[in-house]
């Protein structure tokens, strides 16, 4: 949209240069990069209204993107071995790498500031919340403090995604073995939501607990089924008075309040940091168990829907290893003293 604003301003027409053998010039790219780094209402009215670096880069990213795959489909009407294929390719490229470079650096982000999951302290607040400890303060609703306190358990118990949570359907669970299944439905057609929950991960089998199973199958039977519409469809969590599937935006404000109602709950309370804690939680499980690396990222890697050689694991047991890094490091420190007071 953006530069789309920014060609019809300058009545650019990509189609028109392209079919002329021309494209973008050096200033015409110089505005495009002003542009994606304004809020949109300032570009339409000459104001100035900067948006951040990391997000005028993601902008410039997809702007580029768009740019090459629309040239690369009148580049394929042109005969290859002509000088006119050659001449105009090589003015995209050219334009491509002089946007390129003129898009701002959103910088690599700190290790230290990347997410992690919840602390000791942290976690037992979410613990106590999901056992019903203080949530009436939170939600007034009875069926949202029911279904909000079995969304926690099943976060925090299985590890999963926010749009693998919203997509699970009462059909998927099966109660007599306590398995849930984790489907991939893109674009169904069964789901009214203008925005789909996706899941991005491979599709799996997960066990619940008995005591997990039996509050998850005591919600099914008994308040889901009072809200609205929830008898027409079967998807598990549905928004409260109306039981239509319960959305992203939904999702996202149960965090918002609970946050605002409790000053003493993280900034970073959300359901993709209560993933990282799972991580943390299943790293120390398997330490005590003594499972091998090798073996625990087998099973990681099952547990959360990622191929078998993925490498994402590392991105989710940061807290884990550098307080393993942490312990090393202090009890080296530890030997030095005493080396040194045996030495003295």
């Amino acid at each position: 949209m953006v530069l789309c604003m920014t060609l019809d301003r300058q009545r650019i027409s990509l189609d028109d240069r392209l079919r002329s053998g021309t494209f973008l010039q050096l200033h015409e790219l110089d505005l495009i990069v002003r542009d994606a780094s304004q809020k949109i209402r300032a570009i339409a009215s000459d104001a100035i209204a900067p948006i951040g670096r990391a997000s005028a880069a993601s902008r410039l990213h997809y702007i580029l993107q768009y740019l090459r795959w629309h040239a690369s489909r009148h580049l394929l009407l042109i005969d290859i071995r002509t000088d006119e294929y050659l001449a105009l390719r090589d003015r995209i490229e050219r334009a491509c790498s002089s946007l390129k470079a003129r898009s701002p650096c959103a910088g690599v982000r700190s290790e230290i500031d990347q997410r992690q999951g919840l602390s000791e302290e942290h976690l037992n607040k979410v613990l106590l919340t999901a056992g019903g400890a203080n949530d009436q303060s939170i939600w007034t609703n009875e069926h949202a403090r029911t279904r909000n306190r079995l969304l926690l358990r099943w976060f925090l118990d299985l590890g999963v995604r926010r749009g693998e949570i919203l997509g699970v359907r009462t059909s998927d669970i099966d109660f007599q073995q306590n398995i849930v299944r984790i489907a991939r439905r893109a674009d169904s057609k069964h789901d009214p939501r203008a925005h789909q929950p996706l899941a991005k991960t491979r599709a799996r089998d997960l066990s619940l607990s008995d005591d997990l199973a039996e509050s998850t199958y005591d919600y099914v039977m008994g308040l889901r089924g009072k809200q609205g519409a929830a008898r027409r469809h079967d998807y598990l969590f549905v928004a409260s008075g109306s039981g239509m599937p319960l959305s992203l935006a939904g999702l996202s404000k149960i965090f918002t309040v609970m946050r605002a109602a409790d000053p003493t709950f993280p900034q970073e309370l959300t359901p993709h940091v209560l993933r990282h804690t799972w991580n943390d939680r299943f790293s120390l499980t398997m330490e005590k168990s003594g499972i091998n690396p090798e073996m625990e990222k087998k099973m990681r890697s099952m547990l959360m829907g990622w191929s078998p050689t993925s490498d994402t694991a590392a991105v989710y047991t940061r807290r884990h290893v550098r307080k393993k890094a942490s312990q090393a490091m202090k009890d080296m420190q530890k030997q030095l003293r005493i080396q040194g007071g045996k030495n003295e």
